[in-house]
């Protein structure tokens, strides 16, 4: 099976077991998670942030993205544009929010573009994560796309529960070959 197929698989798989976490679960990790985010030095350093809207199953970022706005930092999610390519779109409120591509909440078109090279810290969705980091995405690709355009620090969210021993991933080349 080829990389791409047994990634496919493998999302599908852990979709369906991502479903069927107990709600109770979810929301006792999802505020651990809240809590651990904020006690990172990252976190508490970084006045531009990257931050999904999640959806669903995924850690829930409502609280998360409403605290770095209490805070006063600079706060951008993710705006949809054509298949695979998003933009990173500040807002100051989560009135901005609207729903967009695949029923996700997504910031307003008024709301201002922010140059991905300035921001300090991406907070990142996944299906899942191995331990060593690797993520398995959705498979569109927009984070993939998205990341090389940012030298911002990176956190992937993922419950214990959804991490597993080894994502496949394609072979890392080191960035001075």
């Amino acid at each position: 099976m080829d990389l791409a197929a047994e990634k496919k698989v493998l999302r599908r798989e852990l979709k369906q077991k991502r479903k069927n976490l107990l709600e109770s679960y979810r929301h006792q990790a999802d505020r651990q998670i809240l809590e651990r985010v904020k006690s990172l030095e990252l976190y508490r350093q970084a006045h531009r942030i990257f931050c999904y809207v999640s959806m669903a199953e995924e850690v829930d970022t409502r609280l998360l993205l409403e605290k770095m706005l209490a805070e006063g930092k600079i706060v951008a999610v993710p705006l949809c544009r054509e298949k695979g390519v998003m933009e990173a779109r500040q807002i100051t409120s989560m009135d901005q929010l609207k729903p967009g591509a695949y029923g996700i909440l997504e910031p307003k078109e008024d709301t201002e573009k922010l140059d991905p090279d300035r921001l300090d810290l991406c907070v990142i969705p996944c299906v899942a994560c191995s331990l060593s980091g690797v993520r398995l995405g959705y498979g569109g690709g927009y984070y993939d796309r998205f990341l090389p355009e940012t030298r911002a620090k990176r956190i992937i969210l993922c419950q214990e529960q959804m991490l597993c021993e080894k994502i496949p991933a394609e072979p890392m080349i080191a960035p001075w070959i």
